[in-house]
């Protein structure tokens, strides 16, 4: 359990120091719209201060190195100067199609579908990290169950312990953001083990981790085709914003309720028989897209 008290302490750190410099060299994010609600422009160097927490644990996996450099790469430049969704889609494919077959050794074939898997993964941590706190608590109930379950058990302490210590300054109201760079990163974490784990039922157990945030962007992408939009296109109707609207747009209230949910299915995952999770995972997701009126744009 060291991993994660180390990790957190040198993610306050990180996560202050950055904080800091951040404003003083304009690594802000400024208040945009819809999409950007926050009224106050706020430094987006948490991800970097997490993967500087996490980075002595490449020592033991250096496999994960590679892979979490290059989106912390490409999530800094997104936040920096802009990405096309076309650029970042490709590199994302390319990243999961070469982790896939050079890193893992899978075959041409499994690596095709699990470059789409891995693509998944990154984007719908990118697309949960829309309001305060709820990217952070779902990436920490994530490593932690990924723990439990024996998945790479040091490096899943380290994030999440590296996610605890930014989450003090991400809960709302926010001081932090993670950027791009931290979502991809946490993206990345859950990639690899979807595909750490695909030749096996242990698969199963991961996708559950994960569920409430690929389920938003399965439902994501129904919702705005649905309505004739482009399913890359972002908008203000995941599950997170029902929940905030239901709230009466009470922030911390929204983060306990989402992080309820993400400890329901991760229990799911972690206690059921493998045979059983996809079945609750189905039936609970209907209920849950049906109470929350997922797929209405409002």
């Amino acid at each position: 359990m060291m991993e994660i008290i180390m990790a957190f302490g040198l993610s306050l750190v990180f996560n202050y120091v950055l904080k800091v410099l951040g404003m003083k060299l304009g690594f802000v994010d400024k208040p945009a719209g819809t999409l950007k609600p926050h009224e106050k422009p706020i430094p987006y160097l948490g991800g970097t201060a997490i993967l500087l927490s996490i980075s002595p644990w490449f020592l033991n996996y250096p496999e994960y190195f590679f892979p979490f450099i290059v989106m912390w790469i490409v999530g800094f430049i997104d936040d920096k100067r802009g990405l096309s969704p076309k650029v970042r889609l490709f590199i994302e494919l390319a990243g999961g199609f070469s982790i896939s077959y050079i890193i893992f050794g899978y075959s041409f074939f499994d690596s095709a579908i699990l470059a789409f898997v891995f693509t998944m993964a990154v984007n719908a941590y990118n697309m949960v990290d829309g309001l305060d706190g709820i990217c952070a608590g779902n990436t920490i109930i994530f490593s932690v169950f990924a723990f439990m379950a024996g998945f790479s058990p040091d490096i899943s302490l380290a994030v999440a312990g590296a996610f605890a210590g930014y989450l003090l300054y991400n809960f709302p109201p926010a001081k932090v953001f993670m950027g791009d760079q931290g979502s991809y990163l946490a993206g990345t974490f859950v990639g690899l083990l979807l595909l750490e784990s695909w030749e096996s039922q242990n698969f199963v157990r991961i996708a559950a981790f994960c569920w409430p945030v690929l389920l938003d962007l399965f439902v994501g992408f129904a919702r705005r085709s649905l309505a004739g939009k482009s399913p890359l296109k972002g908008d203000r109707d995941h599950y997170y914003d029902k929940i905030f609207a239901i709230t009466g747009k009470k922030k911390r209230a929204t983060f306990f309720i989402t992080s309820s949910i993400a400890l329901f299915y991760a229990l799911v995952g972690l206690l059921l028989p493998v045979t059983a999770i996809p079945f609750v995972l189905i039936i609970s997701s209907v209920v849950q897209v049906f109470l929350l009126k997922s797929l209405r744009l409002t």
